[in-house]
Parts: C-alpha cells; sequence; structure tokens
C-alpha cells in the first residue's frame, strides 16, 4: 500500500515539494507543487494533488446531469441543474423538426417542477448550456427523493468500479441515480430503505475525504461483518483522479423500469 501523506491547505499553500508530478487543483512553481483550492493534499509516488472541500458545479460537454424545470419560453425548457449557469432543453428535442409553438403544447410533455436526467449536448461557455435527453435512459425520472450533494463528492460516492453506490443501493434495496452536477435521486417502494440510503449518502459527502469510510458505511447499512473485511478506501487518491465517466456508467446502470426514466413517448 501506498504511503499516502495528507494535510489541510488553502490557495498559495505548498503542497508538496520535489520531482512529484502536479495533478488536480494544484500547479508548479520552481521546486513547489503549490494548491489553487481548499482542501486536503494527497502526495504519493503517483504525484500530488488538493481534494476539494466544496465546489459548485461547472457544466462540461457529454456531462451527464439530473436538473429540475424551472419554466419555458415558447422554443424551449429552462432546467436547474445545480450551476451558476442556467440550462436549456429545446422542445424539438422532445417534439422533432417538426415543432411548433402554435399547435403543440410543451407543457403537456414536461411542466415546472419535474426532474429529468439529461445529457449536456453542447457549452462551449459562450452560452448556456444545451441539454438532450435524446440518449438511452435519459429522460423524466417519475419518483424519488431528490437530494444535492457537492460535485466533488460525486466520484467518491460511485466508489471505485462503483463499490460504493452498489453497496448503498444492494443494503436499502433502492435506486439511485447521480447526477456528475451533485443531484442525486433515490427510488425505493420502502420508505425505511430510502431514509437508509439517504443517510449513507449524506454521510459520503461529509466524510468523504476520512480513512475507512466505506467500513463505515458497511457498519450503518449492517452489512455482514464478513463482507466488511476488504475495505476500498485505500484507493480513495484513485478514485479522485478518475474522470467522471464512471458516474455517467453508473447513473445508467441504475436506471430500471419499473422505477426509471420515463422517455419522451411515454415508455419507460
Amino acid at each position: 500500500m501506498q504511503d499516502v501523506k495528507r494535510k489541510y491547505v488553502i490557495p498559495g499553500d505548498i503542497v508538496a515539494e520535489g520531482n512529484l508530478r502536479a495533478l488536480v487543483n494544484v500547479f508548479r512553481n520552481g521546486n513547489s507543487i503549490v494548491a489553487t483550492r481548499i482542501g486536503i493534499t494527497e502526495s504519493n509516488n503517483e504525484g500530488a494533488k488538493v481534494i476539494p472541500l466544496s465546489g459548485i458545479y461547472f457544466p462540461r460537454a457529454n456531462d451527464i446531469v439530473i436538473g429540475k424545470i424551472l419554466d419555458h419560453s415558447s422554443l424551449s425548457w429552462s432546467v436547474d441543474i445545480n450551476s451558476s449557469f442556467a440550462a436549456h432543453l429545446p422542445a424539438q428535442d422532445i417534439f422533432g423538426r417538426d415543432f411548433s409553438p402554435a399547435h403543440d403544447d410543451m407543457g403537456l410533455q414536461l411542466s415546472t417542477g419535474d426532474v429529468i436526467v439529461a445529457r449536456i449536448a453542447i457549452f462551449d461557455r459562450t452560452r448556456d448550456p444545451i441539454l438532450t435527453i435524446q440518449d438511452k435512459d435519459l429522460g423524466k425520472i417519475p419518483t424519488g427523493e431528490l437530494l444535492k450533494i457537492s460535485p466533488t463528492r460525486v466520484p467518491r460516492l460511485i466508489g471505485k468500479r462503483g463499490s460504493m453506490i452498489q453497496t448503498i443501493e444492494q443494503a436499502s434495496s433502492t435506486r439511485i441515480t447521480i447526477g456528475q452536477n451533485g443531484i442525486i435521486v433515490v427510488s425505493g417502494k420502502d420508505k425505511d430503505g430510502v431514509t437508509l440510503a439517504i443517510n449513507a449518502i449524506h454521510i459520503v459527502e461529509v466524510e468523504a475525504h476520512t480513512s475507512n469510510l466505506t467500513q463505515r458505511i458497511k457498519q450503518l447499512l449492517n452489512v455482514p461483518e464478513s463482507e466488511i473485511a476488504g475495505d476500498d478506501d485505500s484507493q480513495t487518491s484513485n478514485e479522485d483522479n478518475e474522470t467522471l465517466s464512471s458516474g455517467e456508467k453508473s447513473i445508467s446502470n441504475n436506471i430500471n423500469s419499473e422505477m426509471g426514466v420515463v422517455n419522451p413517448n411515454g415508455s419507460k
């Protein structure tokens, strides 16, 4: 196991010195690696980085996000995606090229307060993000409890190869849909199971930077002792370096026909 060194830093603090690689949220200044975010440093023989303690979501093309319908104009829906940017879902994305504001009732498809899972189709910083729900497993989410975590915590919630989120789902008998923007929907038939899953998610968010987190989550979920061994917290450093494409896969895998997404044509 690698020797991982951690400490709290603010922007401008020296994270490490020497020939280590500068990974994320840091930059090299001569022989020093300097922090650019408030967070916890991690340095090992792979390099040095800062894990942010919090952060707002900054959109990226092809990210999978969960959003809430705010309103609509004659041509598109405005969608809250937990960002400083308001996203837009074009009416043509649902109605097709023949969409006519005079003849097609947008309110029959999506109304204020509806929750959708969508992909960011276009975003180049010169205009607000454009969404699409035309890909597989995208569309309206009909049921579930909505909660929000810091987007920087999403990789830890997913876990290495989806281990953390699968553990929570299986132990609570729920389905958890994760947006890369930090919005999460927890669905399940059993109210106690949904509450248990939500509690576990909150603990992951608050204690994401701590060791033995997986073990504590399994104990909370009453996972048998024989399955608690083999904690993957030693892999936290690797998880934080992964791109959120793993989160995208988790989202698709966590949607089933009973509790999942409703396509624009009304099918599941």
